[in-house]
């Protein structure tokens, strides 16, 4: 009975329980922008809403009998789409609060989820992927900047290099234990390396979205997924 007791009052609901709420669209998010690279914007949109819609609708016939059948089904849908609006709001505010306070050079965070991550890789590279993790380990969906993606070949390398290990040692600095993953066009290995990165901190996977989809960037690359390791 005492344990009872237990999981119905301390054990009830964890602090870290309510990152379910921003984790909830940080592990659709990072799905969209590779649909795009794999079948273009129009069909990842369609997708992506279309599992924003599942989802309201599935969260929506959760809560309607707990309401006692007093609200019609579609009021209990309006009520699940502010929960879901809500949701996209606390994640971008992570995500503000987490890229201004690292201030990097090259790239961006996104809050996301292991989930996202090992759906990722069996999207992208047909495999789970094994990963030194922490209960306090977090994921983040890392893209390079809007104004220099798809720009990095006119940079000067020794820049590019220098901005990299500024990141990285910004990330150490800050942001605890984690893992950055992203997916893009051309390997970045020697880069990493030569930034002061061991190849025991990172991982790169070659995917299987068509080369010819990397001239969006100006590049004609096969797409690779990575995953960069922070432990402090």
């Amino acid at each position: 009975m005492k344990l009872i007791l237990r999981h119905l009052t301390s054990g009830l609901i964890y602090a870290c329980s309510f990152r379910l709420i921003p984790a909830l669209v940080g592990t659709i998010v990072p799905f969209f922008w590779q649909l795009v690279n794999l079948y273009g914007t129009l069909p990842a949109v369609v997708l992506i809403i279309g599992v924003f819609q599942i989802l309201i609708t599935g969260l929506a016939a959760i809560i309607y009998p707990f309401l006692f059948f007093k609200l019609t089904f579609i009021e209990v849908y309006c009520l699940a789409a502010v929960f879901m609006v809500v949701a996209i709001i606390s994640w971008q505010v992570i995500n503000i609060y987490a890229n201004r306070r690292a201030g990097f050079k090259l790239v961006k965070l996104q809050f996301s989820t292991r989930t996202a991550l090992l759906l990722l890789g069996l999207l992208l590279s047909h495999r789970l992927i094994p990963l030194p993790v922490t209960p306090k380990t977090m994921f983040w969906d890392l893209h390079i900047k809007p104004h220099l993606a798809g720009q990095l070949k006119s940079k000067d390398r020794e820049e590019i290099i220098a901005a990299i290990r500024y990141d990285y040692q910004q990330a150490l600095n800050l942001m605890g234990d984690a893992i950055f993953f992203g997916c893009s066009p051309g390997s970045f290995k020697e880069l990493l390396i030569a930034a002061g990165l061991k190849e025991s901190q990172f991982v790169i996977m070659e995917t299987i979205i068509p080369v010819e989809h990397s001239s969006i960037f100006g590049l004609k690359q096969p797409f690779y997924l990575y995953l960069i390791f922070i432990s402090t």
